[in-house]
């Protein structure tokens, strides 16, 4: 039992000394920038654009503060919100939470959805490390270069 203990310390230890980047590959997928057939197109009711669409979960945060209430609420009742934050972002977390909101047409909707998306947003960012990559492939922390 000793030993098994003293491996583990060691193996512990030589991780900790590895010069090596762990990326979180799930939280740069879920940030990343998708293509404009990806896009979430916001509607007021079928039929109806808004002209407004999404490309990332951080433009779909900003969109929520700006496109009419009615919209919120068609797209929410419709689960078009949590389809695509799981189908097309991969985020079957924050999907969840989507879910479970309260359809409700007043500014509170607003705030529960802007709360849930900045929250997640705040948690995916402290996830992923973004990283640069010279010509010679070698990776650096953008946080350890400033």
């Amino acid at each position: 039992m000793r030993n098994a203990m003293s491996l583990k310390i060691q193996k512990k230890r030589k991780a900790q000394k590895s010069p090596c980047l762990k990326v979180n590959t799930e939280a740069i997928r879920i940030l990343r920038t998708v293509s404009d057939e990806e896009a979430f197109y916001f509607y007021e009711a079928v039929g109806k654009p808004t002209s407004e669409s999404a490309r990332s979960l951080s433009e779909f945060l900003e969109k929520t503060k700006t496109v009419k209430l009615e919209s919120l609420l068609f797209h929410l009742q419709r689960k078009d919100f949590e389809n695509w934050i799981k189908k097309t972002l991969g985020d079957s977390k924050l999907a969840r939470k989507i879910e479970k909101i309260s359809p409700s047409n007043d500014e509170a909707l607003r705030t529960k959805i802007q709360s849930n998306i900045e929250s997640r947003l705040k948690e995916l960012k402290q996830a992923s490390i973004p990283l640069l990559v010279n010509e010679n492939l070698t990776a650096a922390s953008l946080s350890s270069t400033s």
